[in-house]
């Protein structure tokens, strides 16, 4: 937690030694934990609902 200061830029280097602006990733990596965490939420319904007798999850 200490280094997830909103304040907080820098540099990442890739593979291939090309330099990332952390400003420019940092947005697409919050809206993929978003939907990651939605993806779960939803899965966890899923798996709770399947215990349930007489009850029929539909899968995608």
């Amino acid at each position: 937690m200490a280094y997830s200061a909103l304040g907080a830029r820098g540099i990442l280097r890739r593979g291939d030694g090309a330099r990332v602006e952390l400003s420019v990733t940092e947005p697409l990596l919050r809206e993929f934990l978003t939907l990651l965490e939605s993806a779960q939420e939803e899965l966890n319904q899923r798996w709770n609902g399947q215990g349930t007798p007489g009850r029929h999850v539909e899968h995608a």
